[in-house]
């Protein structure tokens, strides 16, 4: 059997295809790097015009959620982790909406620049509050006990368990055993610190340790005065003067996105991120405590205030394995809030209720409610 024969392209040939090759090439080179330097043709109005484009970055706690760009949803993560990359954005303003119907819906309006990525990150709290309870007593088996006398059903009414319990009608514990857990988490509300005193209190103490001083030990004190800071990173985390605060203390290559703005007039940065992030930029700019940090074309600011509801703060500290959200203990309940200020901040409530008590130890969030104790879950469970 005759194998086929292959015969070489004539070199006549050859050099034709080669140069109808560059000649494709060199026609569709303008469109390519009109393509990705981020223009585009808009055909929306009766006139075709040329539109510049930019992207938006998405995180979100998980991927099981709906993610929504100026009320048209995002199909689907184009990235392997928790995170949306939406390209093709057309420069100005952009409501995102990220929700799921168990979940506490959470929404930024922000700018999209031409040429740029913008970030942005998402969090979701269940609407319905998850508790792990975290009893005195368990049985021989490990299963948690509550006894008769214990204020469950009030509790219930307003949260669900993610840990299977028995209720016990009578008072006897001789036969449960005791939990260390239980022991350990009691441990941690029975210390008195200064983060969990109420900030208006703190700031009373120190009005009260300046009260009969004189000019030259009030300017002493006033320089240690012993404000709760908390830092997670380079991120910190303090009150001044009834008000919660926080504060880059890292480089400025480092610096989260949100403490900057890449307009430098008023209007501009009012009508982009908020009134408030205008006010906040030109209150720096008038400080010489607090000043302004500039690079290329971004103005960076180095605190930010945390929006408390107008509340009184108890107790505030980093949300587990995050720097850039806080728990809040208000006077209605437990919140966590981000420290993204732009447009607005979003706060979504963890658990409502008064006459709480709230500690975060080791990343985990342990609440008090009358005489009982819990883990309050935030982990987003799968539908």
């Amino acid at each position: 059997m005759n194998e086929p024969a292959i015969n070489v392209l004539p070199h006549k040939h050859r050099s034709r295809f080669f140069w109808l090759l560059v000649v494709v090439f060199m026609v569709a080179l303008p469109s390519l790097i009109f393509y990705t330097t981020g223009y585009r043709l808009s055909f929306e109005n009766e006139e075709t015009t040329i539109v510049t484009t930019g992207g938006m970055y998405v995180t979100t706690d998980n991927l099981e959620v709906d993610v929504y760009m100026n009320e048209e949803k995002v199909e689907k993560p184009r990235l392997f982790r928790s995170a949306y990359y939406i390209q093709n954005i057309e420069t100005g303003q952009h409501r995102i909406v990220v929700q799921r119907p168990d979940l506490q819906t959470w929404v930024k309006e922000i700018p999209v620049d031409p040429y740029i990525v913008t970030e942005a990150a998402a969090f979701n709290m269940p609407v319905l509050p998850h508790l792990r309870p975290i009893t005195q007593f368990t049985t021989a088996t490990g299963t948690l006990v509550y006894r008769a006398e214990e204020p469950v059903k009030a509790i219930f009414d307003k949260a669900t368990s993610t840990e299977p319990t028995v209720f016990s009608t009578s008072t006897a514990t001789s036969s449960f055993m005791v939990n260390e857990e239980f022991v350990f988490t009691r441990s941690l509300f029975s210390t008195t610190s200064t983060t969990t005193q109420p900030m208006f209190e703190r700031l009373l103490e120190q009005v009260d340790r300046f009260r009969f001083a004189t000019s030259s030990d009030a300017a002493t004190t006033s320089s240690s005065t012993d404000i709760a800071r908390l830092m997670r990173g380079d991120m910190e985390l303090f009150d001044f003067e009834g008000e919660l605060y926080a504060r880059w203390d890292g480089s400025l290559n480092s610096i989260p996105h949100y403490f900057c703005v890449s307009s430098s007039s008023a209007a501009s940065t009012t009508f982009r991120y908020g009134e408030h992030v205008a006010d906040a930029i030109e209150e720096a700019r008038l400080s010489t405590s607090t000043p302004l940090y500039y690079e290329d074309d971004r103005v960076c600011r180095p605190n930010i205030k945390l929006d408390r509801l107008r509340q009184d703060v108890s107790y505030y500290a980093f949300f587990p394995n995050s720097s850039d959200l806080v728990v809040m203990h208000l006077q209605d309940g437990v919140y966590v809030t981000e420290i993204d200020d732009r447009a607005w901040q979003n706060t979504q409530l963890l658990y409502p209720g008064e006459g709480l008590k709230v500690v975060v130890e080791n990343d985990i969030i342990y609440l008090k409610d009358r005489e009982l104790y819990f883990e309050i879950i935030t982990e987003i469970e799968p539908i």
